[in-house]
């Protein structure tokens, strides 16, 4: 079976269906937690670990398997990831205790995390500069669909089959995926030299976390991350206690704020084809997501946010994240091409620290009445990725003579087969 070529939509189709496993297996189950709970005769708060155990399952993962893939290859990893996500689907599916279904869960999340830091690594190995953060960001454009339909699909399919319908679906696309991977997924990782060993994965841990362009992107995508899974955690509290929509509508507001990341990945890549420096484009969306984080604050704190506004503005700071993202993530990795693995765990490691950290601040700081614990998390973290960036970062490219370009704007040489 022919291998898809590295400049080909369904490569491109596969690496953005990978990414969402994450995001169908938390969305599609947010709409029937209160039955799950029932169903296991526990309280829809405990029945909500679901969720966290997952989410630590999905940070753990890529810290073990980034560097087991430096030296047994990207190809093998992924094809565990996804059959580790959907044989725990299936015994998620049959839990017949909450205990059964967090460890289940959190195996998921180990799966999925894999799936997702393997096609960073992926992405670097096929591609640098322009070129890669283009992919990047049409992956980005593909896995943007899960957020928009995941919820919808979990209430669809929920009333056909119960929660446990939905383990089994998610069990089922996790199956396909791995069928899809095997049958047209190529190596794309460079040969490794040096045995796997405890050691050596953490000097390589060590030279990513010391490099200051590396760790400093790494820290922009994850505080946007952070800025922008403080709205996620948070936008309930605030549509549906303080704002009063109801949860209906608050589902198709929700989903209403993933154009804005499709759109921003689909803007990012064109203006990378016609030349538009990765500095310009990552200065441009952090203005903007700064910007509109404060603007909330403000209109948070002064009692003048309703829903339309806070929606709308969410939607064009999403643009931004898309921009931001799509470039600092490929920058991040850009130094590190023959550990990859291990830039890209770290990458996606610190997204999902500091991620929970976020949504652990405003929601205790909520107070029931305002939006300004969700707000003023959301500028902090903002303002904390706009500082990395202008005092980490930018010094940093300048020392190394990469002030406008961090690479070579050339392909690297196909590694797929031809088909």
């Amino acid at each position: 079976m022919k291998k898809l070529r590295p400049d080909s939509v369904r490569l491109t189709l596969l690496l953005g269906a990978l990414v969402t496993l994450a995001s169908f297996a938390t969305d599609m189950g947010l709409p029937v937690l209160a039955d799950t709970a029932a169903s296991l005769g526990v309280t829809p708060a405990r029945a909500a670990l679901t969720m966290s155990v997952f989410l630590i399952g999905f940070a753990v993962g890529p810290f073990v398997m980034g560097p087991v893939s430096d030296r047994f290859g990207r190809r093998p990893l992924l094809q565990l990831g996804c059959a580790a996500f959907s044989v725990f689907g299936v015994l998620g599916a049959f839990a017949q205790t909450l205990p059964a279904l967090l460890l289940w869960r959190f195996l998921m999340g180990a799966g999925a995390g894999t799936a997702q830091v393997l096609v960073l690594a992926t992405v670097r190995d096929l591609f640098r500069g322009r070129e890669a953060r283009i992919r990047q960001s049409y992956v980005n454009l593909a896995a943007g669909l899960a957020p928009i339909t995941a919820p919808t699909l979990g209430v669809g399919i929920a009333a056909l089959g119960g929660w446990r319908a939905i383990y089994g679906v998610l069990a089922a696309g996790g199956a396909v995926l791995l069928a899809l991977v095997s049958l047209f997924h190529g190596e794309t990782a460079p040969p490794a030299c040096a045995p796997l060993s405890a050691r050596g994965a953490l000097a390589n841990y060590l030279r990513v976390i010391t490099h200051p362009v590396a760790i400093g992107y790494a820290l922009v995508v994850a505080l946007c991350f952070g800025c922008l899974f403080a709205y996620v955690s948070g936008s309930s509290l605030v549509l549906i206690g303080v704002m009063g929509v109801s949860e209906r509508t608050y589902g198709a507001l929700f989903a209403s704020t993933a154009s804005g990341l499709m759109v921003g990945a689909f803007l990012n890549a064109r203006l990378n084809r016609r030349g538009v420096s990765h500095a310009s484009l990552i200065q441009v969306g952090l203005a903007v997501i700064v910007s509109v984080a404060l603007m909330l604050l403000v209109l948070a704190w002064t009692r003048h946010l309703g829903p339309a506004m806070l929606v709308g503005a969410v939607i064009v700071s999403h643009v931004g994240h898309a921009i931001v993202r799509s470039n600092a993530a490929q920058c991040a990795l850009e130094p590190m091409p023959e550990i990859a693995g291990v830039a890209s765990a770290v990458l996606t490691g610190l997204q999902m620290i500091i991620g929970a950290a976020s949504s652990a601040i405003a929601a205790s700081l909520f107070d029931g009445r305002t939006a300004v614990a969700m707000t003023g998390t959301m500028s902090v973290c903002a303002g904390l990725a706009l500082a990395v960036y202008w005092l980490v970062v930018r010094p940093a490219e300048r020392r190394m003579h990469l002030p406008a370009a961090h690479a070579v704007e050339v392909p690297e040489p196909p590694l797929f087969d031809a088909a």
